[in-house]
This record gives C-alpha cells, sequence and structure tokens, in this order.
C-alpha cells in the first residue's frame, strides 16, 4: 500500500477524543423509588466518581469513524498485481523534434499505440528534451519514453543532455530530415585592420571551409575601428591604441550597431568623469555580454596573474558586475549598464597584458555569434545513438501527484457506514435505557 499524502495519518491523535469524552462524561444520578430510609444507617456523605469505560462497543465504532476518515484524508493506494500490470502495458511518450525547415514527422501511429503523447519543438533540441523531461515527470503512471526525432547532427546533442533523462525513461532515436551533401552559408562578419568583412562557411561532409569576403555594406569614414569606446590618461593612449591595432589584426566579431560598450581605465591619478552611475536595468544583450566576459577563460588567466585590482569599493557592489578578479582576490575587472551602452571598467595598467584580451572580448560579447551546429551535416554515428538508447522501466511506486485514482472512496463508505452504525447504537441504547427505568419504577411502585 501507498500512501499519497501520509502527513495526513498525523491527524490520527484525534483517536484520543472519542476515548477522552467517554471517560469523562458527566453521568446523571438515577433517581432511585425506595419506600422507607429508617431501617438505614446513617454514614457520612462522600462523593465518589468512577472513570469506567461504559458500553465499549459503541466507542471502538468511534474510534473507528476517526481512523477510517483520516486514513482516507491520507489517500491509500493499493498496488495490487491487475493495477502494476496495467500501469505497464500503457506508454506515456513525449517526442522532441527540431524547429526547422524540412524537419517533420508524422508519427500517427506512435501517437495512436500511446495513452498519453506530446510533441515538444524547439530550436535546440537540449531545450526540447528539458521540457519533455518536466512533462514525462508529471505522468500518470505508465512506461514512459523520450523519442528523439530529429537530422541527429553531430553537435546537436551530446551525452550530456541524455543524462538529464531519468534512468527509467526509455530513450529511442529516430533520424528524420535529408542532410545535404555540402552546405554554404553566410556566417556573420568580422571586422580586421582593413574594415569589416562577410565571412561564409562551406561544409563538405566532414571538412569545413571559412572564406572572407569584403563587405556587402563597405564601412564609411563615420564608422569607428571598433564599436566600443576606451576612456584612458592622454598618456596612455598609445598603449590603447596598440592594444585596439593588435585585436583587429587578429579580428573579432562585428556587432550590431545598436551594441554599444565603453571601457573605462582606472588609475590612482585620473578619475574618469565619464563613469556614470549604471542603471539597474540590464537589456538581454547586455546579460549576455556579461556572461560571456565572465566565462572567457583567456581574460580570467590573465586577470589572475595582475598584481592587484580596483581600489573603489563601489565597483564590487550591484548594479556592477564582478567579471574577474586579480591575484589578490580583488575585483579587477567589472561591469553594469548605462543607459543603452554597456560600461566596463578595469583597473589593469595600460600596460598589462589584460587591455588587449579585454578588448577583444569585449567585441566578441557583445557580438551575435552565428551558431553553426543547426548547419553541421555530418550526422551523429549510429553506434552512438544505440549506446544513449534504452528501454523504458515500468515505474515501481507511483508519485502522488501523478496518481489519476486511488483507494480512498472505500475507506469514506466504510466511514459513512460506521457512522450509521453509531447512529443506531446510541438510539438503541437510549431505547434499552429508557425501558430498564420503566421497568424498575414499575416494580417498586
Amino acid at each position: 500500500m501507498v500512501w499519497l499524502h501520509p502527513v495526513a495519518l498525523l491527524a490520527l491523535v484525534a483517536v484520543a477524543a472519542p476515548i477522552l469524552i467517554h471517560i469523562l462524561a458527566q453521568r446523571r444520578a438515577e433517581v432511585v423509588p425506595f419506600p422507607t430510609l429508617r431501617f438505614l444507617r446513617p454514614m457520612a456523605l462522600v462523593s465518589l466518581r468512577r472513570h469506567l469505560l461504559e458500553d465499549p462497543l459503541l466507542l471502538a465504532v468511534r474510534i473507528a469513524i476517526v481512523v477510517a476518515a483520516v486514513a482516507a484524508m491520507a489517500g491509500p493506494l493499493i498496488v495490487t498485481r491487475a493495477r502494476r500490470e496495467a500501469w505497464n502495458r500503457r506508454i506515456v511518450r513525449a517526442t522532441v523534434t527540431m524547429a526547422a525547415p524540412g524537419v517533420s514527422r508524422a508519427g500517427s501511429r506512435d501517437r495512436d499505440s500511446a495513452f498519453q503523447a506530446r510533441e515538444f519543438r524547439g530550436a535546440s533540441l537540449a531545450d526540447g528534451i528539458r521540457r519533455a523531461v518536466e512533462w514525462l515527470d508529471m505522468a500518470p503512471p505508465a512506461q514512459r519514453e523520450l523519442v528523439i526525432a530529429a537530422p541527429l547532427t553531430i553537435g546537436s546533442l551530446s551525452a550530456a543532455d541524455i543524462a538529464e533523462v531519468p534512468r527509467d525513461v526509455g530513450v529511442r532515436f529516430e533520424r528524420v530530415g535529408a542532410l545535404a551533401g555540402e552546405r554554404s552559408v553566410a556566417y556573420g562578419s568580422v571586422r580586421a585592420a582593413d574594415g569589416i568583412v562577410d565571412r561564409e562557411v562551406t561544409i563538405a561532409g566532414a571538412r569545413t571551409l571559412v572564406r572572407d569576403r569584403p563587405a556587402t555594406a563597405p564601412a564609411t569614414a563615420a564608422d569607428p575601428a571598433l564599436p566600443i569606446e576606451v576612456v584612458a590618461t592622454p598618456s596612455a593612449r598609445p598603449l590603447v591604441d596598440a592594444a585596439i591595432s593588435a585585436v583587429l589584426r587578429e579580428r573579432v566579431w562585428a556587432p550590431p550597431r545598436a551594441h554599444g560598450a565603453e571601457l573605462v581605465l582606472l588609475s590612482t591619478d585620473y578619475a574618469p568623469p565619464r563613469v556614470t552611475a549604471p542603471a539597474a536595468r540590464l537589456e538581454p544583450w547586455m546579460a549576455d555580454a556579461i556572461a560571456r566576459l565572465t566565462r572567457d577563460n583567456a581574460l580570467n588567466q590573465a586577470s589572475a596573474q595582475a598584481s592587484s585590482g580596483v581600489d573603489v569599493s563601489r565597483f564590487s557592489q550591484p548594479p556592477w558586475f564582478t567579471v574577474a578578479r586579480s591575484r589578490d582576490n580583488r575585483v579587477l575587472v567589472a561591469a553594469a549598464a548605462s543607459g543603452d551602452r554597456l560600461v566596463v571598467v578595469t583597473g589593469a595598467p595600460p600596460s598589462d597584458v589584460v587591455l588587449p584580451i579585454l578588448v577583444r572580448g569585449i567585441v566578441n560579447a557583445i557580438a551575435v555569434v552565428p551558431d553553426i551546429v543547426p548547419l553541421e551535416i555530418v550526422p551523429i554515428p549510429g553506434a552512438q545513438l544505440t549506446a544513449w538508447s534504452r528501454p523504458a522501466i515500468p515505474p515501481e511506486q507511483p508519485r502522488a501527484d501523478s496518481v489519476e485514482s486511488d483507494d480512498r472512496r472505500w475507506l469514506w463508505i466504510a466511514a459513512i457506514a460506521l457512522l450509521v452504525a453509531e447512529s443506531w447504537l446510541r438510539r438503541s441504547r437510549r431505547r434499552d435505557a429508557s425501558a430498564a427505568h420503566a421497568e424498575e419504577a414499575a416494580r417498586v411502585a
């Protein structure tokens, strides 16, 4: 037996109520007619109170009423063999597909054979699997199965995604959609020393070719070399320009025009007037940029070699976000929003290697980096899919919030029947007592 709401069993302490009522109930003294008292010896009056259970059958019925009601509220579920076999015969299936052109799945036969079925379509398989697992977790007792129907190209699915699926949920793969033998697509734009360059990626089997072409819309004289503004002392400008030139030679992604940033170099003899009180509200692209900067391994490694960080306490408190720390664990790089711009401050000296790494990290962080995974045409090997596949395991114990029906109705019926019996017993005891009293009165008279 499984209790769906075992906390309700604590109410069994209410069983003490009918027992206390039977023990402490005040009984009226019976009036016994007697012809004369002159032959009785006078004695001192003594008050006696007897705490004895009268009518134990009636008490037992009342206790049974309380026990049946409490057990019904606890939600008993008798897991019989027939009920378990019924659960094992039905299947709850979640199907994850890709929301991409040319990827479709009819699956009518699967849906007809399933007790419950639902399809989850998203931009990535990882997101669809997460939502499918949440839905399966709330499904009624049954064999749960996850079907992943997609082109199943490399990079679209990983072992970490499959590890998120509970072990008792079956996993099955269906490769749908035709994969092209070769694909060439535009892959964003990059900034170089000579301007903006459009990038094209050609995927041919296991080979990936990257070509750079002149930008369709060439940069104008008004376009800055980088979409960030660096605020520093005049003496530090040569070092800043050298860092920017080094970054452009290595090429960085070209951010949208609406994504602007400001880098402020702090020093002991210069307090930049452009650092204003940042706004508490972050735009989504700003939050993504701060997260990318925080995960930049090159920036973290370079910052860990810096001798000291920012000597201003306000940059370590909200609304500022700590991006990197120095060797002495002080804040070296912090970021926040100021209007429609992302403001990044650093205490690293302009001559430190942190500066060019930070400039490159900011530009790449505020850019929209294309995702190459949906463009992949190499499938995941069948042996790997077979290793990830597994059958569904019948449920051992159902979850309390997923069971459609339980056995509490029989306890409620028993409680009602006991109430009827208690009422009948109580009335019969009154009738018997009245009849006995009338007979005694008649005998004495």
